[in-house]
């Protein structure tokens, strides 16, 4: 689903409106144990509002009052209110961090079931941005879990608080209410800017991951072309435009942070020195100005950790949307029932049991699309005048288009994709390796009953792609690692190992596209005999989509196609005295 090559997306994508929140989707996920946790959070919250005022009771009516027993049943209460707070507290602590963890997971595993997922749209965007969204924004926007039971209970104990110091003194609670009224636009106008730094901050280091994975990705190439430093001063400064972005990102919150300080600073300042006024002329008592300062010096704390929330809610909401994005993109939901952890954790391969049981797969029923078919026993070769067309077949034969393809009688479908993985195999021209043994590349879609510690089914699949010189040239043969994307290979090494792998998988259909481009003239003429003997079987149907003369040769048949028309077709001698398909193997 994932092509490096392009930041286009092939297909439409829905209205972005259209498609349903994270944020949203994560809240009703955990609306039964927020129901809960948020009464909870709003008691534990309280116990920590109600200290002070407790504490200012004990000495009005115990110290000053001279009630010995007054005051030890006080302070014994003030311990045991304390403990009930930090019970409440680790509770709601522990189950806030289960619910984080749960979404972050959910989400990584869901976005990248939807990449792996074969009915998704192929998406072409950079390898490193999609990483930087299933990982970094994921774990981002799974924040909220976080901060929903620590904002809301704290805008609600505020609020009350402001309410009690309005109860001892008007004044006092107008000054609080005047100081959150501030913060409250202070909050408003920099949120969007915030949000708009931190949008532009995750692009530049999703742009920087992608630079760099590109960059590991062609590291032999540079190396040949000897442009290591032009490489490196490509990703210096894509680099650089990160850092700078996460910069000015720390600066705008800086200055949020600063404000709001500056806010809860002077609303403070305002209300202790009104208490003390208060206190002076006898309107208050010295328990209650006690009790005041406390529960002032507790906004203020709460005040400066909702500063924060502006920041916070900035990056939970742009990574938010980017994972969104990228789930539309891919044609698929955050919801889809079928990227939920109970089916992707279960799902099996649909090479599956029914396989295990009954050994090796028998025949499909052969390839058929609408301009050719392949039938079991039958490898025929489709060369292409134009690359398009070549592209339009593969993309007809992995089944990302209603086309009228079938598998035997199956039709193959985006819907039906997933269920014919066991019966068709599409080997793409662009290779992908994986970190890992050279026996674990050939193994990673071995028959079901393949004995892999008997390499006799390796040695067979080198064989057909003329790869049998790797076990000389790699130091410990099949227990050589491969670096990931085949990095410590050459182009053509890589290229026959994709090719091994392809056939130690013994699908019934195999599609192979350009697989021989990387390899000499006499090395191609070695595959071509060995692969087609390898997959000359009666319940075996290969396409390959090629202009190789060594694979047109010993192909049955060969398909010569131009504009999406079939021209010609036939044996690749019979074809050659037709012009257009001379000039077009010729090249």
């Amino acid at each position: 689903m994932l092509d490096s090559r392009s930041t286009a997306v092939t297909a439409p994508a829905p209205p972005r409106a259209s498609a349903p929140g994270v944020m949203a989707s994560i809240v009703r996920r955990h609306r039964r144990m927020l129901a809960v946790m948020l009464p909870v959070a709003t008691l534990s919250e309280g116990v920590e509002l109600l200290t002070p005022i407790v504490l200012g009771l004990v000495i009005d009516h115990g110290v000053m009052a001279g009630d010995l027993r007054l005051t030890v049943l006080g302070a014994l209460g003030l311990i045991l209110l304390r403990l009930v707070g930090v019970v409440m507290w680790a509770w709601i602590f522990v189950q806030t961090q289960k619910a984080v963890m749960y979404e972050r997971h959910r989400l990584r595993v869901g976005l990248t079931g939807a990449v792996l997922d074969p009915r998704s749209r192929p998406v072409r965007r950079p390898a490193g941005e999609v990483l930087s969204i299933a990982t970094s924004d994921a774990d981002k926007a799974s924040d909220l879990m976080d901060m929903l039971p620590w904002v809301v209970p704290s805008l609600l104990t505020v609020l009350a608080a402001a309410g009690y110091l309005a109860a001892m003194d008007l004044w006092l609670g107008l000054a609080m209410l005047l100081g959150i009224a501030v913060m409250v636009v202070v909050i408003r106008v920099i949120t969007p800017t915030l949000s708009a730094r931190y949008d532009d901050q995750q692009s530049q280091a999703a742009e920087a991951a992608a630079t760099a994975t590109d960059l590991v990705h062609g590291l032999r190439v540079l190396q040949g072309l000897g442009v290591q430093s032009r490489a490196r001063a490509t990703y210096r400064r894509r680099s650089r435009a990160a850092l700078q972005a996460a910069l000015v990102n720390a600066r705008y919150s800086g200055i949020s942070s600063g404000l709001t300080t500056l806010v809860t600073g002077g609303m403070l300042a305002v209300v202790v020195v009104l208490a003390a006024l208060r206190t002076l002329d006898g309107s208050l008592s010295l328990g209650v100005l006690i009790a005041v300062v406390g529960v002032a010096r507790y906004v203020m704390g709460m005040l400066q950790g909702l500063s924060g929330a502006p920041v916070w809610w900035a990056g939970m909401s742009t990574s938010a949307r980017r994972v969104r994005d990228l789930y539309t993109d891919l044609g698929r939901t955050v919801d889809d029932p079928e990227l939920g952890l109970d089916v992707l954790t279960t799902q099996r391969d649909e090479r599956g049991e029914t396989a295990a049981r009954q050994g090796r797969r028998g025949a499909a029923g052969g390839l058929h699309l609408p301009l050719l078919s392949v039938a079991d026993g039958e490898i025929v070769a489709l060369a292409c005048a134009d690359a398009q067309d070549a592209e339009a077949v593969i993309e007809a034969t992995n089944g990302r288009s209603e086309t009228g393809a079938r598998i035997g009688d199956q039709p193959l479908t985006p819907a039906d994709r997933l269920g014919l993985r066991s019966d068709l195999l599409v080997e793409p021209h662009v290779v992908d390796l994986f970190d890992g043994t050279l026996r674990e590349q050939l193994a990673t879609r071995a028959p079901a009953g393949t004995v892999i510690e008997d390499d006799a089914w390796a040695t067979d699949a080198l064989h057909a792609a003329g790869a049998e010189d790797l076990l000389r040239i790699l130091p410990e043969g099949y227990d050589s690692r491969i670096l990931d994307r085949g990095a410590n290979l050459s182009g053509g090494q890589r290229q026959r190992i994709a090719l091994a792998r392809a056939v130690a998988a013994d699908a019934p259909v195999l599609v192979l596209h350009d697989p021989t481009t990387a390899v000499d003239a006499v090395t191609e003429q070695n595959i071509a005999e060995a692969l087609i003997a390898a997959r000359r079987r009666t319940d075996r149907a290969t396409l390959l989509v090629t202009r190789a003369p060594a694979l047109l040769q010993e192909a049955d048949r060969v398909v010569f196609m131009r504009d999406g028309t079939v021209v010609a077709e036939g044996a690749h001698q019979d074809l050659m005295g037709h012009e257009e398909y001379r000039e077009v193997v010729r090249r």
